[in-house]
């Protein structure tokens, strides 16, 4: 990782500058960012501008108590912008494009008509098409980033997301009061249930990616890797994320093994989990984890059990057809104060929840269908994916996050699905993988 960061020192110093202008220069941030998008691309630097489209997303995950970073939830939008209009008046260098946009895109057109309904159209129109174009434009650079550098690409970009997480610890400077809430460590992200979910998605990327080009790091930086990775996952106090890292790395196990072995398990986790839940306190007190499980919470999920019931009211007024995107949040917003003196803070905190809030059953089962679709299509070139679509279904249980477009969350579970769905990476080895920069295609 310090070689990595030792050929990323003029990177790092521009994302510093993203930060003072942040933080100091406010509303100078929205000229600043797209113009070093292009900056950056014209010195050829592709990896580097999906590097900084994440840590751009990181920064804008921070808690409202940092204010003078909040200007990067409105300037982001410019930084996908900018990446969109180089995709599509380059669309020549892509080609051939990524097919993950094509396997979600019933559900993209599906979602134009929810937004009839909508009580904000200008944001829910703002949210639909960040959507999609995330769906777009993130597989594709992905795809190009490899196709140029091959490998040493994945490999930068799993010390990079890792790197994320370890400068977190510049949090602790400020105080413990940045860097930590209720006892649980954030690091740069707006909460510590961020930084686990985050943490989560990187232990899935890195995995895969491992596995599929086995030699690409060594024993010893991949032990570094796997343990800081849990040294996060612990220490952000996060549930939900640590079952859904066990559940990938044990189905994981299963589905490199054998695909039967691999549904031989889920049934089998079904059966344990039934036994589990049904004794989960005796067993959490046996353990001796009452503090990491947070006993006083765990039998009401942190308030979320009173959420879901509360979203589920509001969804049968929009049952069938939703009310746009961020529907969701408006009515969370909307009864916020109602919320909180029944002790629920955030939001509706289920992805399957809220995107039924925003596009109604047709959208929730389009979109399912898709994200199915998807996994099933690349279990033939990465048997693992399997364990990928278990462990996400458990994640977006307890948590919105993959109902949000720009979000460091979505990003990476989009560069990971576009991994497993391209017969060229994942194949390479028949293949041949890239070796130096792919020679660009002829523009006509």
């Amino acid at each position: 990782m310090l070689n990595f960061l030792r050929d990323e020192l003029q990177f790092i110093a521009l994302i510093l500058i993203w930060v003072v202008v942040g933080i100091y220069g406010g509303p100078l941030l929205f000229v600043v960012l797209p113009l070093s998008v292009f900056v950056i691309k014209s010195r050829e630097l592709w990896a580097e501008m999906l590097f900084g489209f994440i840590i751009i997303l990181v920064l804008s995950d921070m808690s409202p108590l940092l204010k003078p970073m909040m200007i990067v939830k409105s300037a982001k939008n410019t930084y996908i912008v900018a990446l969109s209009l180089i995709f599509f008046l380059e669309r020549y260098r892509f080609a051939p494009m990524s097919r993950l946009f094509n396997i979600f895109l019933p559900f993209f057109l599906y979602s134009l008509f929810p937004l009839v309904f909508s009580n904000n159209l200008a944001v829910a129109v703002q949210k639909t098409v960040s959507y999609a174009l995330m769906y777009l434009i993130v597989p594709n650079y992905i795809l190009y980033n490899y196709r140029r550098q091959g490998w040493e690409f994945f490999r930068n970009l799993v010390w990079f997301l890792v790197a994320i997480l370890v400068a977190g610890f510049i949090m602790l400077y400020f105080g413990e009061f940045w860097a930590y809430v209720g006892g649980r460590f954030r690091g740069l992200f707006g909460n510590p249930n961020g930084m686990a979910i985050y943490t989560y998605l990187v232990v899935v990327l890195a995995t895969v990616v491992m596995s599929i080009n086995r030699e690409l790091f060594t024993f010893r930086e991949k032990v570094v890797i796997y343990v800081i990775l849990a040294y996060f996952l612990f220490a952000s106090g996060s549930r939900a994320s640590l079952v859904s890292t066990t559940i990938f790395l044990l189905f994981f196990r299963f589905f490199s093994a054998s695909p039967f072995l691999g549904f031989v398990g889920l049934i089998a986790l079904i059966g344990i989990s039934e036994v589990v839940s049904a004794n989960i306190e005796t067993i959490v007190i046996a353990l001796g984890l009452e503090k990491f499980f947070r006993l006083e919470t765990l039998r009401d999920g942190s308030g979320r059990y009173f959420a879901w019931e509360f979203t589920w009211g509001h969804i049968q007024d929009y049952f069938v057809f939703g009310g746009g995107f961020a529907n969701d949040e408006r009515i969370m917003r909307k009864w916020r104060i109602y919320l909180e003196r029944m002790g629920h803070q955030g939001g509706v905190h289920n992805s399957y929840l809220s995107m039924w809030l925003n596009v109604g059953v047709v959208g929730l089962a389009l979109y399912l269908r898709s994200f199915f679709l998807l996994f099933i299509k690349a279990s033939k070139l990465a048997p693992v994916s399997l364990a990928i679509m278990f462990s996400v279904l458990f994640s977006i249980m307890y948590e919105s996050w993959l109902v949000g477009s720009l979000n460091p969350y979505t990003i990476v579970l989009l560069m990971t699905m576009t991994i497993v769905t391209e017969e060229e990476i994942t194949n390479w080895q028949e293949l041949g993988a890239p070796t130096g920069l792919a020679s660009e295609p002829e523009h006509t």
